[in-house]
């Protein structure tokens, strides 16, 4: 899947943003005059704000984190279907933290869910790409294989744990426990390929 996105043209990469655009200026003149922008890690609003800022806070912000990754694909070529798959998680990302908004569902459960989503974009973008100056010269093959292959199952535990979790305080859980598994297994996993090599 990580190569058809590579190939896909910008403008398809940013339909996702350009319906969450859409969707908040349709959602914003029937929202309540103040609505919750900001979330614990328990998944509890923690901040209030306007309507306008719930809808078009963070797909701003995702929309210019995509540009400056898309700007960095232009760069380094051997990273663009990685920086490309980024791009379009990003979008889906605006486009479900949107969705909820205007739709009035759990915000936080779904911009978790969104996350673990695009983490399992990632994971298989990152497992094909090339040792490039983005991703780190000094990581071998084997190495990025299996950071993707656990971003893909950091990726799934969040989803899933966003949909199935009984409170917002496990999906966090989730997040934070996975993320330590994966860097440990990943960390762990170079130093035997480094050993092996230097054995042969």
């Amino acid at each position: 899947m990580h190569a058809l996105i590579a190939r896909f043209p910008n403008w398809i990469l940013f339909l996702p943003f350009a319906s969450s655009l859409a969707l908040a200026a349709w959602a914003l003149p029937h929202q309540p005059a103040r609505v919750p922008v900001h979330w614990n890690a328990a998944g509890q609003p923690d901040r209030w704000g306007s309507p306008a800022e719930a809808l078009f806070f963070l797909p701003g912000a995702l929309l210019f984190g995509a540009l400056i990754v898309l700007a960095a694909g232009q760069a380094q070529a051997t990273s663009r279907p990685l920086l490309n798959t980024v791009v379009l998680g990003l979008g889906l990302m605006a486009l479900g933290d949107v969705a909820a908004q205007a739709f009035g569902w759990d915000s936080f459960r779904v911009t978790m869910g969104s996350l673990g989503l695009l983490f399992m974009l990632m994971g298989p973008a990152l497992a094909a790409s090339e040792p490039s100056a983005l991703n780190g010269p000094q990581l071998s093959r084997a190495t990025l294989r299996r950071l993707g292959q656990a971003w893909l199952g950091l990726g799934l535990l969040v989803l899933l744990a966003s949909l199935l979790a009984p409170a917002g305080g496990w999906i966090t859980g989730t997040l934070l426990t996975g993320t330590l598994a994966m860097l440990v297994l990943v960390v762990l996993g170079a130093r035997r390929d480094r050993l092996r090599r230097q054995g042969s």
